[in-house]
């Protein structure tokens, strides 16, 4: 933890806001393999700063961030660690409460609804540089506007292993495993056509993380990490990488 010594209240959050983010952000932490040899990304980071409170969790591949604004905070900026099984088990305490306070010092985190209290317990660990990574995005150049249901259906039917190739017109997306079409989607699409690869594994939980109809993916170039967002949620954000494109067959 780092931060002012003094206790740091986030005042009160409305329901469902802060279990609601912690169902978007907790499925991107890494799986339990890759937690074996990096046990803070089985964590969630509690970023709390200028009245905005970040919730974030990464698996290397895949970075997600929800921004809540408490309805009334107070203390200095800090930052702690909790691991995403205690935080999803504390969500769905808090669940039903019409609100929750949220306090954070030294000793760690302590939630308060109704007459009942629960403690979060803190993992001493350090969570990569996150605000760097978003920082360092450039500006995107392709903007894709698709039915999130849709996309994610269409993807989940292929069923094929390896890459999944994204194709952009100013009208369709087209979904291609090794070169060979599998759906194609009505979509907004603005840039130049472009052509981005996926693991089919990491861009379905980014997309299922999302709320509202549309999905909007913005590519600033098919090497560097693509922002997907719910598009009427601006407070979400899921960074995917993509991966090298798989070799068509001769």
């Amino acid at each position: 933890m780092d931060g002012t010594e003094a206790l740091m209240s986030i005042g009160t959050f409305a329901r469902p806001g802060g279990a609601g983010a912690v169902r978007q952000v907790a499925p991107a932490v890494a799986s339990a393999p890759v937690r074996e040899e990096f046990p803070v990304l089985g964590c969630v980071l509690i970023d709390i700063e200028r009245q905005e409170v970040r919730l974030v969790a990464t698996d290397r591949y895949r970075l997600a961030v929800r921004a809540l604004r408490p309805l009334s905070a107070e203390g200095g900026p800090r930052r702690v660690l909790v691991g995403a099984s205690e935080l999803k088990d504390v969500a769905s305490w808090a669940g039903p409460l019409p609100d929750v306070d949220i306090e954070v010092d030294r000793r760690g985190v302590r939630l308060h609804g109704g007459r009942a209290a629960r403690a979060l317990p803190t993992v001493d660990e350090t969570f990569p540089d996150y605000r760097m990574i978003l920082d360092d995005l450039p500006a995107a150049r392709h903007r894709i506007i698709a039915d999130r249901t849709a996309l994610r259906a269409a993807i989940a039917e292929a069923g094929h292993d390896g890459p999944l190739t994204l194709r952009t017109d100013e009208r369709r997306l087209t979904l291609a495993f090794r070169g060979s079409a599998t759906a194609t989607l009505p979509a907004v699409c603005t840039g130049a056509p472009v052509r981005i690869a996926f693991d089919p594994g990491v861009l379905p939980p980014a997309l299922d993380a999302g709320v509202g109809p549309d999905a909007l993916p913005e590519i600033s170039s098919p090497t560097r990490p693509v922002v997907v967002r719910p598009a009427d949620q601006g407070s979400f954000t899921t960074l995917v990488m993509p991966v090298h494109e798989a070799p068509t067959a001769a």
